[in-house]
């Protein structure tokens, strides 16, 4: 009997009425081994396409259409500059993956409440795709393109398949409500070209003409770990060029442990523009900075004259950035020194002195915030403090500087790729926009969302008033999520999302294609099984976050998909047949011809050595992997600085002060948990609801400050049930033992916010300072009697959205912890 149909037919005879699609049927799968007449072991390349930023490509040996083993990149002589992607164990653990127990095998509809996995009840492809066709064509119809959310998917890093397959489906019918930011970043998204008035900033691979690594909340070492991309190379260049680094963090990382001339700085979470601010007001008052630069490349440090060209009235000193850490501003009058920050942030006077004169002293230091830092209440705050430190040194547009807000950035050789979701000759498409956040109040209450109270973008002029204030006018009556765990498990809030959601007479449908049982999965009204990496065919470019080494992988496969699962590419096209738009979609072409095609058109003009023709390629069986050079390209801001000219932005310089965002703060609306500063047009510490510093009485017994960290067992909420990685990482909440009453290392006990409750293991550990916790994030919501027994942080975190990008404040709370 053939693999394939014995698959089937173990599944059917186990199959009941209603069943979960991932049941003992998918158990077997791990069992089948190849038969006794199989075939020689055969290799594909395939590529890992989690959303780490790597894509690192995969050796996949197989036999009889059985994986039996996966290996690396080991490509190349492995010397800089032809150095191998290896995969890290997530990468190497992929066959788990595949054949994982809680895989999805067929096509499912929700005959119950959203969220009751026992209540799925298996269907055929034709009436999946019917009746989503029919259902999204009749919300189209209805209220438009605008009610229509692909929801934000995080989970697979496809050029053809996935959500750009999707995408395209719903730019046939007119495109759909799109978001901005993103869960990891949207508050250095949105502050970065305010600031700058671009996305600038620096590739790592500049530290090797840095003399020294300030980094803020960021651990490379931990978060991508492949061998390629920022892990990679800071490490490279660092033990190279024994490049001095100063990591600021409220937790010991593992990009410090065990490494040589590192040095660690315990901060409180949130606190870190309270540090910055101390370190500011030493180089300010010691004349550390650098005037010139402040003069000539930034705006408002002190006061400004008029530009009337420009439509700008003076700046009066009281409002200058200066003034304001001097404690002479129209903010406060509280001098912003050593002693001032080292009280709210943790970091001793004399060590935030200390810092400074480093600082001050490097040539080019290298200053970078990680992602965690701006996942805060006050987190752009924490961005332009970051920012406002480079610029009172200078360190900004020269070789070995970065312009202090980290984002991933990747040269990837110049050679980065991805399917255009662009339809030729299809409709105009929807241009409004809301943050990636907050789309449950657009479910709840779009019609009533606007500009001004919750950051609505691009609405069309006739939808502003004179001052530019809009409204959405529409709720979301249809989600679409592509491996996107972010309906439940990677948002905020688990229990009050959840109830959201399960308001069908609100969002009217919910489909969702995964590969796994996710937490968000089950809250689908059509689930359908995706095809796993390992089993599609398709190009794997190296993302956003590879580096310097450019990576294209030929993505082919001797797999045939398990159970009933089909490429997404495949769905939409089917889909779009229903809804009257297949011509748009596919042009009358197979995948296969549409992946010849994107090849020939797309990939193949990326270099003169690459082969003419899709087959040629994957007949070659090899990687293509180009290394680029670092030039000035990669250093932010380096044309500014060094050649002149103007930024984007309203006074044509670096702004430490900011007009766009002092009209926010004259005309956007406050929300009621706001407890300080709102929108502050300068880089002010502001002190937030759940901070440190909050003396709400509802919290006064939660004295414990939470955050959660990247684990090398997920990325994001992906692997998590791959029990090989459950085995080799530790899934508890840190806690310093000054802060263990009641409990010792290895109990489990209850961590409780205003939100909810989660069971889980403590770890007792120095590496955590003394009043704050840490639960990795990723861990997948398991609700049980009112407790999450899955230990999923998000349970506890407030959906609240930060005050400018309206993004994910996730490291914002306050807790309590005690013995279950």
């Amino acid at each position: 009997m053939e693999r394939r149909s014995f698959l089937k037919m173990s599944a059917a005879l186990s199959a009941a009425a209603t069943v979960s699609g991932c049941n003992s049927s998918s158990k077997d799968i791990e069992e089948v081994a190849p038969s006794k007449g199989a075939t020689e072991e055969v290799m594909n390349w395939s590529a890992c396409l989690c959303n780490c930023g790597s894509n690192c490509p995969l050796k996949v040996f197989s036999k009889d259409g059985k994986i039996v083993r996966i290996e690396t990149d080991d490509t190349g002589d492995d010397s800089w500059g032809n150095h191998q992607i290896r995969a890290c164990a997530r990468g190497r653990s992929n066959r788990k993956r595949v054949y994982n127990p809680d895989r999805l095998l067929y096509p499912m509809k929700q005959m119950g409440e959203r969220g009751d996995e026992s209540t799925f009840q298996r269907i055929t492809w034709e009436q999946a795709i019917s009746e989503i066709g029919s259902q999204l064509k009749g919300i189209y119809d209805t209220y438009g393109a605008r009610s229509v959310l692909r929801h934000y998917a995080s989970g697979a890093y496809y050029d053809l398949n996935g959500s750009n397959a999707w995408q395209r489906l719903l730019n046939c019918m007119g495109g759909s409500l799109g978001y901005y930011g993103s869960y990891s970043s949207a508050q250095v998204g949105r502050m970065i070209p305010l600031i700058y008035g671009s996305g600038a900033r620096s590739t790592i691979a500049e530290v090797q003409h840095s003399d020294l690594c300030f980094f803020i909340g960021y651990n490379p070492l931990e978060m991508r770990q492949s061998g390629s991309g920022e892990g990679y190379e800071f490490n490279y260049y660092r033990e190279k060029n024994n490049i001095k680094t100063i990591i600021i963090d409220c937790r010991y990382s593992d990009s410090l442990a065990g490494k040589d001339n590192m040095e660690y700085h315990a901060c409180r979470p949130g606190t870190d523009a309270a540090m910055i601010s101390g370190m500011a007001y030493h180089l300010i008052t010691n004349n550390l900075i650098d005037e010139n630069f402040l003069t000539t490349k930034c705006y408002g440090f002190r006061a400004e004259d008029a530009l009337p060209e420009k439509g700008l009235e003076a700046l009066p000193y009281e409002r200058s950035y200066e003034a304001y850490i001097l404690g002479v501003g129209e903010l406060d009058n509280t001098p912003k020194t050593p002693e001032w920050a080292a009280a709210i942030c943790g970091v001793p006077a004399d060590q935030i002195r200390q810092l400074a004169e480093q600082l001050a002293a490097a040539n080019a230091p290298y200053i970078a915030l990680g992602y965690g830092v701006q996942r805060q209440a006050n987190g752009e705050y924490n961005v332009w403090a970051a920012s406002a430190l480079a610029m009172l040194v200078g360190a900004v547009g020269k070789r070995g500087t970065n312009t202090g807000g980290y984002m991933p950035n990747s040269s990837n050789g110049g050679i980065s790729s991805g399917m255009s979701t662009v339809v030729k000759d299809g409709p105009a498409l929807e241009t409004a926009q809301i943050s990636v956040f907050t789309w449950p109040d657009a479910i709840l209450d779009g019609k009533n969302m606007t500009v001004f109270k919750d950051g609505v973008m691009h609405l069309s002029p006739e939808e502003l008033d004179a001052d530019g204030n809009g409204r959405l006018n529409v709720d979301i009556k249809a989600i679409i999520n592509f491996a996107g765990n972010t309906l439940i498990n990677q948002h905020s809030d688990c229990f009050g999302t959840a109830e959201i959601l399960k308001q069908k007479d609100k969002c009217e449908l919910i489909v969702v294609s995964e590969n796994h049982m996710t937490p968000s999965a089950k809250f689908a009204d059509y689930l359908l099984p995706d095809s796993t990496w390992l089993e599609s065919e398709d190009i794997a470019n190296g993302s956003y976050s590879s580096g310097s080494m450019g990576l294209i992988t030929p993505m082919t496969t001797s797999l045939e998909p398990l159970g009933d699962c089909r490429k997404s590419w495949e769905v939409c096209a089917a889909l779009a047949d229903v809804m009257g738009v297949g011509g748009l979609f596919h042009g009358g072409l197979s995948y296969q011809e549409t992946l010849e095609k994107y090849y020939v058109d797309v990939i193949a003009p990326k270099s003169t050595e690459l082969p003419a023709t899709l087959q040629e390629f994957q007949n070659n069986g090899k990687l293509f992997k180009k290394f680029k050079e670092n030039s000035e390209s990669e250093c932010g801001l380096y044309g500014y600085v060094q050649n002149g000219g103007e930024l984007a932005t309203a006074s044509g310089r670096i702004e430490l002060f900011s007009h766009a965002v002092d009209f926010m703060s004259k005309h956007w609306e406050k929300p009621d948990y706001v407890i300080g500063l709102h929108i502050p047009p300068i880089p002010a510490y502001i002190v937030t609801w759940e901070g440190y510093e909050d003396p709400s009485p509802e919290i006064a017994d939660m004295k414990l400050q939470l955050i959660g960290h990247h684990t090398k067992g997920r990325t994001h909420s992906s692997f998590h049930s791959v029990q090989w990685l459950r085995e080799a990482t530790h899934d508890a909440v840190w806690v310093n033992p000054a802060d263990a009453k009641g409990f010792v290392d290895g109990d489990y006990v209850i961590v409780e916010s205003l939100r909810g409750k989660v069971r889980v293991k403590a770890h007792v550990t120095n590496r955590i300072m003394p009043g704050v916790c840490d639960l990795a994030q990723g861990a997948w919501f398991k609700p049980e009697n009112g407790v999450d027994v899955g230990g999923c942080v998000n349970t506890l975190t407030a959906y609240r959205p930060s005050p400018i990008a309206k993004a994910n404040p996730q490291h914002t709370n306050r807790v309590r912890i005690y013995k279950a």
